[in-house]
């Protein structure tokens, strides 16, 4: 079927979710490289989650090239911002990769119920992939959620949360447009 054959809301979910899996490929790319020095025993849980970010690229990617729908054109983009938010938290070691994988995966989880919700029975295999998907992205935000209900965290690691929520609802709307 051809692209123009699906809906265009439809081609837009498919490329944000394709280009949200580039940028968490960069915030964890980025970690990794810094928690060698702030944080070398959450390498194996950075690599874990990097594993099935890249899992999750390779889902969406198929489903846009088997229905011949083009990529977002800001991908480079979702790469070069996912590597600065990734090289920002990881200087703060476990505290501001666990907050900011809190943060971004609470806004993704939003952010595919919401599609859930607009797409219902329209495309089943998305919503498929989305459901398999989900429970990864919630076991990633689960991993952060411990250190997040601290009773207070401090003014750094806020502002990473708060920095993590609003790049990532950004790089959603910037990618929904192209």
């Amino acid at each position: 079927m051809p692209s123009t054959a699906w809906p265009a809301d439809i081609q837009r979910t498919l490329r944000v979710n394709q280009s949200g899996e580039f940028g968490a490929i960069g915030i964890y790319q980025a970690q990794r490289w810094l928690a060698r020095l702030t944080w070398p025993q959450g390498i194996a849980l950075i690599d874990e989650m990097l594993a099935h970010e890249r899992e999750h690229l390779a889902i969406f990617s198929t489903l846009l090239q088997r229905r011949g729908i083009r990529s977002c054109y800001a991908l480079r983009l979702w790469r070069v911002g996912g590597w600065l938010l990734g090289t920002v938290t990881g200087l703060f070691g476990r505290n501001g990769i666990l907050a900011c994988t809190q943060s971004v995966e609470t806004t993704v989880l939003q952010h595919l119920a919401e599609q859930r919700e607009r797409i219902g029975a329209r495309d089943a295999e998305l919503i498929a992939a989305i459901d398999a998907i989900e429970a990864q992205e919630r076991e990633h935000r689960d991993h952060g959620a411990a250190m997040a209900r601290a009773p207070s965290l401090p003014l750094p690691l806020r502002l990473i949360r708060r920095l993590a929520a609003q790049a990532t609802e950004a790089a959603i709307r910037l990618s929904m447009r192209f």
